[in-house]
């Protein structure tokens, strides 16, 4: 059997991003870092953070800079589901749209 390669950006397995812990302003620095380093890997990027144990808007402000960013660069950028509660709930309180969401075994 073939291998298919599709040759357009944004194409390919996506890059899986974990993080987990406390996700907030006191990590905003590494966890940018992760995020734009998976999105110059020029693939769509999953971000797991699942095993998260906080969250605060500053951790919302970096996953819309990356969703935006990664617009841009016409990749894909999906949170695995399901979210935190803890996630969900400043997504809420911070009156966000729901993020797209993708199951980590749908990951190819």
């Amino acid at each position: 059997m073939q291998e298919s390669h599709d040759a357009r950006p944004g194409a390919g397995a996506p890059a899986a991003v974990v993080l987990a812990g406390q996700l907030t302003i006191a990590t905003a620095q590494p966890t940018q870092a992760r995020l734009l380093a998976a999105l110059q890997g020029g693939r769509p990027v999953l971000l797991d953070c699942r095993d998260g144990t906080e969250f605060d808007v500053a951790f919302v402000q970096l996953l819309e800079a990356a969703r935006l960013l990664a617009a841009r660069m016409g990749l894909a950028f999906h949170l695995a589901s399901p979210l935190p509660e803890g996630l969900r709930a400043v997504l809420a309180d911070g009156g966000f749209a729901p993020l797209p969401e993708r199951p980590m075994e749908a990951a190819p």
